[in-house]
């Protein structure tokens, strides 16, 4: 089994109606909660094995306190951000509510390869969104997670703020990797089956450039926070995107800064001009 799903009850009635007692092994492409919570429910059900890369292997192993570790990270960020405090708290609130969505699970780290009935899995490293994101290789079938999405593109800046495996230029690595398959068919971790993953691939990176283009657009000699300068790139965003919005800028003005564009004052709060 490919990922698991959340722990809700919408994700517990699909999988009941599988036939757990077939699962010997399950692998899990990253970890987010939405990809391993029902992970020890099947595990205990089943006595199955339960595989994740060695990079993501706290956040399964150690759900609720690697949660509670990572909150007070974005915490910091948000906070050097610029953004308002009410907004930090009630993104605070938000992020601990997903303490709900899964459980500690018992793993063993992910090798190279995975038996199965059909052929041999080849576990594919593609850091990026996470530190150990993975992609499955059976045959010309890849099953991408969320390193490749039929629709979106996956957010690799959000982890890149306490992780650097992750970030916009891991990601694009890891996209390139992909792009050397020839592959029939990719089953992504959301959304339809992507027929044509070289044009799905290209898109992205496509996005990624005018994106940067835009971040860069929007400074000036004056110095502005974080904040302001993703309000201009993003305009207002809901709470459950701010991280995501802000993580992203930050990533791109960090890359900028790296090409001599952009200058990075670092006190209290980030500011950044041109």
């Amino acid at each position: 089994m490919i990922d698991t799903g959340p722990k809700t009850a919408e994700a517990f009635e699909i999988v009941k109606k599988i036939d757990l007692k077939s699962i010997k092994n399950v692998v899990v492409t990253h970890g987010h909660v939405d990809h391993h919570g029902l992970a020890f429910y099947i595990k205990e059900i089943t006595g199955c094995r339960v595989f994740v890369h060695k990079n993501d292997f706290l956040p399964v192993l150690d759900y609720k306190n690697e949660l509670e570790r990572k909150s007070k990270d974005y915490k910091e960020f948000l906070e050097k951000s610029g953004i308002s405090k009410e907004v930090v708290v009630l993104f605070e609130k938000y992020y601990k509510a997903f303490k709900d969505y899964g459980e500690k699970c018992e793993v063993e780290l992910l090798k190279d390869t995975c038996e199965t009935e059909n052929g041999l899995l080849k576990v594919i490293h593609t850091p990026g969104h996470t530190g150990g994101s993975c992609c499955f290789l059976l045959g010309d079938i890849l099953y991408s997670g969320d390193t490749l999405l039929p629709t979106i593109s996956t957010n690799p800046s959000i982890h890149a703020i306490f992780d650097d495996q992750c970030g916009l230029k891991n990601y694009q690595e890891s996209l390139k990797k992909i792009l050397e398959f020839d592959l029939k068919k990719v089953f992504p971790g959301h959304g339809h089956v992507i027929e044509d993953h070289r044009k799905r691939i290209q898109e992205i990176l496509h996005e990624h450039t005018e994106r940067k283009e835009k971040v860069a657009a929007s400074l000036s000699r004056k110095p502005q926070t974080l904040v302001e300068v993703t309000e201009k790139v993003f305009g207002k965003v809901p709470l459950t995107e701010v991280l995501l919005a802000l993580a992203e800028c930050y990533d791109h003005l960090r890359i900028l800064e790296k090409e001599g564009v952009v200058e990075v004052v670092e006190k209290e709060v980030y500011y950044f001009r041109l």
